[in-house]
């Protein structure tokens, strides 16, 4: 079903727009949620005033010109889905980058913390051997 805004629909039918509001409140008529008229419904009520032809290439050229603003539309938006895809596959593999290079460090982390553990538990050894030796050993050596 072709629409209409107010403005076309007054021009397209040479009424002025307080006529067409008059007839939506009327009840002849109806608009939507957008503020938009059915083609067909100002053809019914307004097609003798004009010349039906004119009128009819007009409304076709309306509806051509609405169809290939959607056709680009559409297209826009696949190719912004396209840009957005290759965005979010760079972020995936700048995301997978870092978590290698997180868990090379942290590789290294536990590496180094068990050689530290190492070295803590050499050390508790040694003060434990030296604690045992007696007051004269200590002395004497």
């Amino acid at each position: 079903m072709s629409k209409l805004s107010i403005n076309q629909a007054s021009k397209l039918f040479k009424v002025s727009r307080n006529t067409i509001y008059a007839r939506i409140k009327k009840g002849d008529m109806t608009k939507d949620s957008e503020g938009l008229v059915s083609a067909q419904d100002m053809v019914r009520l307004f097609g003798n005033k004009t010349d039906k032809k004119a009128t009819e290439k007009a409304v076709t050229e309306l509806l051509n010109s609405r169809e290939q603003t959607v056709q680009g539309s559409e297209q826009e938006v696949a190719h912004l889905k396209s840009n957005n895809e290759q965005l979010l596959e760079q972020q995936i593999e700048q995301l997978k980058a870092q978590v290698e290079q997180l868990e090379k460090q942290l590789e290294y982390v536990k590496a180094n913390e068990a050689w530290l553990k190492q070295q803590l538990d050499q050390k508790l050894i040694e003060h434990k051997n030296s604690e045992k030796k007696g007051l004269l050993s200590k002395l004497f050596g």
